[in-house]
């Protein structure tokens, strides 16, 4: 009898042991849609009311900087029922309900996954906060991702030149070609043109000695100073520059505005400049796009991660 118990006790044992590991090693699929969107679970009196609203004005804010309204993150609301498991891959889901607490999981349904619970019975300024810390995350999330796409295939050479300048590395996309390289200054260009499309971006690198204790504003001047010599237009004599109509905003050193061609066509976009310390000289890597009526945030955002 006992060698019978000891022989079934094993057996369960193998049973729950290998079942266990049967769902460790399950394969997850890869996660569908994008980094921008948001499958957001949440009863629609919820969505249409006080918590829709709060959501809203957090994720689906207007980027700062240009030159139409775009927002950070889309929301894509779907009721619990809706909820199928066609959706549930998605890289980012957010629930709200009261059956759940603050938290998240990674993986839970696809690989590189995020789910996020925030609990709908909270106070409105502890939802608030629960909603800007996952704005936060997701907004870090999406730059890393970006970044370490271009960190595993870069243009080597822009690199390794910024390098030797400044002492610094930036990963910058291969599609862009240096066309101008001297001492202290580089700059690089991609031109895509067709009959529905004329895409230009430009992302510059210069280095100097700050004079001025206002460091924003001489940032500004430097930099209008070097894409009037070295950014020109098609037009001859035209050039870009900073658009003072607008005003640049600040945030950790990224500066946002706009830019326009002065002395030549019509032409404008979104320009994006970071500024770092190194020894004695402040370097500015800025970024410049011009995409005629098509959405900037893709560019902008792309610009954020690698400068």
């Amino acid at each position: 009898m006992k060698a019978n118990i000891t022989t079934l006790f094993l057996l369960i044992t193998i049973l729950v042991s290998c079942n266990r590991s049967g769902n460790q090693n399950k394969t997850l699929p890869a996660n569908t849609g994008n980094q921008k969107e948001i499958i957001l679970v949440i009863e629609d009196k919820l969505w249409e009311g006080k918590k829709g609203e709060t959501l809203r004005e957090i994720f689906e804010k207007e980027i700062a900087g240009l030159p139409q309204s775009e927002k950070l993150f889309n929301l894509i609301q779907l009721n619990p029922k809706e909820f199928t498991r066609f959706f549930q891959t998605h890289k980012n889901i957010m629930v709200v309900s009261s059956d759940v607490k603050d938290s998240y999981s990674k993986d839970k349904w696809a690989n590189g996954q995020t789910v996020f619970y925030l609990h709908s019975d909270s106070k409105e300024i502890d939802f608030i906060k629960s909603c800007n810390k996952t704005c936060g995350f997701l907004n870090r999330k999406e730059l890393e991702e970006i970044k370490n796409s271009y960190e595993e295939g870069h243009n080597k050479d822009a690199r390794l030149d910024i390098k030797e300048q400044f002492g610094f590395e930036l990963f910058l996309p291969t599609e862009y070609t240096v066309s101008l390289k001297k001492e202290g200054l580089l700059k690089l260009y991609f031109h895509s043109y067709n009959e529905k499309q004329d895409l230009q971006k430009w992302i510059v690198v210069y280095e100097f000695q700050p004079t001025n204790w206002d460091l924003q504003e001489e940032i500004i001047t430097r930099t209008d100073s070097v894409l009037k010599q070295y950014v020109e237009g098609v037009i001859e004599g035209s050039y870009i520059q900073i658009d003072s109509r607008f005003s640049l905003i600040e945030d950790n050193g990224i500066y946002r505005g706009l830019w326009k061609m002065k002395k030549g066509a019509i032409m404008g976009g979104p320009i994006i400049l970071r500024s770092r310390n190194i020894d004695d000289k402040v370097v500015v890597s800025l970024g410049i796009v011009f995409n005629p009526n098509e959405n900037k945030r893709d560019f902008v955002r792309t610009f954020e991660a690698i400068l």
